[in-house]
């Protein structure tokens, strides 16, 4: 793997995280709203690096892509409703309240959580197989 170019697209990654994380501080949004934010970001790159240090180098190898692809879809779609189980809890906490906690929890909600999720597999999965491939 080319250092540089590793090193490139991990400082690229965490720049468009951290930029995307505070931009309800510079919004004027309420602390609450800020921590939703991190902890969408942060479980973003999780599954970012999920991706890109595990699934692509263990599966994705000419024997064992249709394994990858069907675990890349169960984890795809399980991951948004534990992402948003997270939120969730974040929200309860600063409400001091559990009360009707997965109030709002909808299906347009996990796809656009499915949207994330499976943007974070492509990007972790593709770049490296960029990586690898100009090893």
């Amino acid at each position: 793997m080319k250092t540089t170019l590793s090193t490139r697209f991990h400082i690229a990654t965490w720049i468009v995280a951290c930029i995307l994380t505070l931009v309800p501080l510079f919004n004027g949004r309420p602390a609450e709203q800020f921590t939703g934010t991190v902890i969408a970001t942060l479980f973003w790159m999780a599954v970012y690096y999920f991706f890109f240090l595990y699934m692509t180098p263990a599966l994705l190898l000419p024997k064992k892509l249709v394994e990858f692809f069907v675990i890349s879809v169960f984890l795809v779609a399980i991951l948004p409703f534990i992402g948003y189980s997270l939120l969730f809890l974040s929200r309860a906490l600063f409400r001091a309240s559990f009360t009707d906690f997965y109030q709002g929890y909808s299906v347009p909600m996990h796809l656009s959580g499915f949207k994330a999720m499976a943007l974070a597999g492509v990007y972790g999965s593709f770049f490296r197989l960029i990586l690898d491939r100009n090893r």
